[in-house]
């Protein structure tokens, strides 16, 4: 079994979650404040979305990138084509 580190996944969910909240508001003539981009000077939670993101996509590299290092390199370019060809709907593995 593969070993899950639970706050990173509960991290990465609730980044999910603001995502859809953020860009589903419900109506757009209404929009609840904290859930627009504040002006250059100002900070919202809708502001902090993008790193949020970043810093739970570079938390799981860090954990993923030693073991494909020590698989070895065909491993990691298989990887990185399977993932590849499922982001296109291309299913050969």
């Amino acid at each position: 079994m593969k070993v899950r580190y639970r706050s990173l996944d509960i991290f990465r969910g609730a980044t999910v979650c603001l995502m859809i909240l953020v860009n589903n508001p419900g109506s757009w003539s209404h929009i609840y404040g904290p859930l627009k981009h504040a002006p250059w000077h100002g900070l919202t939670p809708t502001d902090l979305v993008f790193p949020f993101f970043l810093f739970a996509v570079g938390n799981a590299m860090a954990f993923v990138i030693p073991k494909l290092k020590e698989a070895g390199d065909s491993v990691f370019w298989k990887k990185i084509l399977k993932r590849t060809l499922l982001i296109f709907g291309i299913g050969l593995f």
